[in-house]
């Protein structure tokens, strides 16, 4: 892990890359107002006060028997509900015409309300994409597929990289069953072996099965502290813990450079996955195609693959994830 910080940028002591930290990382006040979650949270909270409103004036006008009385309320209501009104106005006004200042900002701090919606942009339009993580259950779900449905629908090529940890190394299996715990979860024996398996079965159907879609799997002797996504849109640097926030990345910036770099030589020195294509052709991700000839195509070490079919086949039908 020591490597993989360096690599990364981060020091033992934290000295002046904290610092530097901490200034790309602030939270700009109007920036974070743009944000998806805080639009919803801002048009939607206001808008349940004037509904209230309007319905208490409603109330005091049928009800209030004391004129003083309906006259001091139903001023006081209309007045709220025309201050909100102005408030909702100039704020869509911000948000249309001046929103984020993206221009001067490389690095955005994103709310974990907003990570979904950023990791569903990065597949967007794009020929080419980068998945770094321990796992992959969200890659499996969304990007993987959206990239195969782009590939098939407009015949374009589409190039994948992808990073997982080696299940056969007893080092990381040690350190990944360590995290689940820390999470609150109940790992089994080797939980990084489903789920790798799951992914490079999902990478072989698609890729197996698309002429547009290219797809490379790489197995690291490293496990990474956090998930990297990264195409033409952006990249982004998620954790484990979805109450966390996530750091994105312009495209073309100087951090993207680094972490595409970082990806890239990591993904050099690590072991290739390799699948026969027609062992793989006219196959679909449903529970049938995990079978022995399937789950021994890439590898990597399965001693019963009775136990591990029903996982790997669940993980690739139903594809559970964090941002669901």
């Amino acid at each position: 892990m020591q490597r993989v910080a360096k690599r990364l940028g981060f020091s033992r002591d934290g000295g002046s890359n904290a610092l530097r930290a901490s200034k790309i990382t602030a939270v700009d006040f109007f920036d974070d107002l743009t944000s998806s979650y805080a639009r919803k949270r801002f048009f939607g909270g206001f808008s349940v006060l004037i509904a209230v409103c309007i319905l208490l004036t409603w109330v005091a006008e049928a009800n209030f028997t004391w004129p003083i009385a309906k006259e001091i309320v139903v001023a006081v209501l209309i007045e709220i509900v025309a201050g909100s009104l102005i408030i909702l106005a100039f704020y869509a006004l911000y948000v249309y015409f001046i929103g984020a200042n993206k221009a001067v900002r490389e690095v955005n701090v994103t709310r974990p309300q907003d990570i979904g919606e950023r990791m569903r942009a990065l597949p967007l339009d794009v020929r080419y994409y980068m998945f770094w993580g321990r796992s992959g259950s969200f890659f499996r779900a969304y990007p993987l597929l959206e990239l195969d449905r782009q590939a098939r629908e407009n015949k374009r090529n589409i190039a994948v990289d992808v990073l997982l940890p080696d299940p056969d190394d007893e080092r990381l299996v040690k350190s990944y069953r360590d995290i689940m715990k820390s999470l609150g979860e109940d790992p089994g024996d080797n939980p990084l072996l489903p789920n790798v398996l799951a992914t490079c079965m999902t990478c072989a159907i698609l890729a197996s099965n698309n002429k547009h879609l290219e797809i490379k799997v790489h197995l690291s002797q490293f496990l990474p502290a956090f998930r990297v996504d990264l195409s033409d849109n952006g990249a982004i640097l998620t954790q484990d813990d979805k109450k966390k926030s996530a750091l994105y990345f312009d495209y073309g910036s100087e951090f993207w450079d680094m972490f595409r770099s970082t990806v890239a030589n990591e993904r050099d020195v690590s072991r290739a996955v390799a699948w026969d294509k027609e062992a793989f052709a006219g196959l679909k991700l449903e529970e049938k195609s995990c079978n022995a000839q399937t789950l021994n195509s890439f590898g990597i070490k399965v001693d019963n693959v009775d136990a591990i079919q029903q996982e790997v086949a669940r993980l690739i039908t139903k594809r559970p994830h964090r941002y669901g």
